[in-house]
């Protein structure tokens, strides 16, 4: 249960909303990509409750990395969704 508390706050932590001109956060063993437009901008759909995700980019993964450290916790950053995906995760529209 300690594992699943520790994955849920480092997940949290590394998909929290970028500020301008952020790109994504990492660490020695998980070092962030280049923004080379390989990778959609980090994004957190919870902020966009009416928008649904068509910037350019939108259709694209976002970058994800996760390792076991020695203490057996596992680091999380990124999500590797599209913001489509994410967006659509928390927002989908009930069918009728």
């Amino acid at each position: 249960m300690k594992n699943v508390v520790a994955v849920m706050i480092a997940f949290a932590a590394a998909v929290m909303p970028a500020g301008e001109g952020q790109w994504y956060v990492g660490d020695e063993r998980c070092p962030p990509p280049k923004d080379d437009g390989s990778y959609s901008a980090p994004y957190k759909a919870l902020d966009h409750q009416y928008d649904y995700p068509v910037f350019a980019g939108a259709d694209k993964p976002g970058w994800s990395c996760s390792y076991q450290r020695e203490d057996g916790v596992i680091v999380q950053y990124g999500d590797s969704r599209t913001p489509q995906e994410q967006w659509l995760a928390i927002w989908k529209p009930e069918s009728q």
